[in-house]
């Protein structure tokens, strides 16, 4: 994610790159490791990232700025 940073990327392609599964299997893999990714990093607004899921299609990580944070906030 972060070598693709600001693009979304589809669980199938994360599901082929890392794991080299067959990208159209149906599983909860990547969504249990982008969970613990996502703790184990901080990947949150207030640490300046934001992994978004795009709903039926994968992810995207963003690096935000000090306004976008406060805007959420």
């Amino acid at each position: 994610l972060f070598r693709n940073l600001g693009r979304l990327i589809s669980r199938g392609h994360m599901l082929e790159a890392v794991w080299g599964r067959n990208p159209n299997l149906a599983t909860r893999t990547v969504d249990t490791h982008i969970s613990r990714v996502r703790s184990k990093l901080g990947l949150r607004p207030e640490n300046g990232f934001r992994l978004s899921p795009t709903y039926n299609y994968g992810y995207r990580l963003e690096k935000i700025t000090d306004s976008e944070i406060d805007a959420d906030a």
